[in-house]
């Protein structure tokens, strides 16, 4: 596990072979143990491997070519909707369509997003996260139908590398941890950072 996240990087060049289905729900399983808000898993993934429905999502990806090369795109959305209809279903009121609770659905959702790139990664896949999805939910929630209280947040790409690159430079450890007796110190990231406005996938 350590030499797993020791050693993540992110893959923007993939082969064209599937990902077989029952790593990819190995994987999805794993994704499900994320820790949760009150065990309520207020999200979805949605797993989207036909070509043309790629094609189509791409655009939303600022047509990053690994959006149609990767064989396996997951939509990782914050999902009140689910939860609602539950309460609903018991006449009782949901409340969750507030930010506090986007709140909530988006944390739950990221958990389980990093539950399932770090069981790829141990699988020998690759992934990439899409920063770009942010940008455009609307437009995604609308080529993946989804219905409302269903928001994307994030979007992962994974499958078989077809490259290695080089590790990415993280801040010093000073930097981003504070035990509460003093402000951390600022500095200038490094120049090979990829970082700001203009990073859309995440390193």
């Amino acid at each position: 596990m350590k030499s797993v996240l020791f050693k993540h990087r992110s893959i923007r060049k993939f082969c064209s072979t599937p990902v077989p289905e029952e790593l990819l729900q190995e994987i999805l399983a794993a994704a499900s143990r994320a820790s949760t808000c009150g065990n309520m898993q207020l999200y979805s993934l949605v797993v989207t491997r036909d070509a043309a429905l790629r094609a189509k999502l791409a655009p939303c990806h600022f047509n990053q070519p690994m959006v149609t090369q990767a064989p396996c795109v997951v939509t990782v959305c914050a999902d009140v909707h689910r939860f609602s209809m539950w309460c609903e279903q018991r006449d009782a009121d949901p409340a969750y369509d507030n930010f506090a609770w986007f709140l909530n659905a988006s944390t739950d959702a990221l958990l389980a997003a990093q539950n399932l790139c770090v069981e790829a990664e141990m699988n020998g896949l690759g992934i990439c996260y899409l920063g770009t999805t942010i940008y455009t939910a609307g437009m995604i929630a609308e080529i993946l139908e989804l219905p409302k209280g269903v928001i994307p947040v994030t979007t992962i790409v994974l499958g078989y590398p077809d490259e290695s690159p080089e590790l990415t430079d993280r801040l010093p450890l000073e930097v981003v941890v504070s035990c509460m007796t003093k402000k951390p110190p600022l500095i200038r990231p490094p120049r090979s950072t990829n970082c700001g406005p203009s990073a859309k996938s995440r390193s």
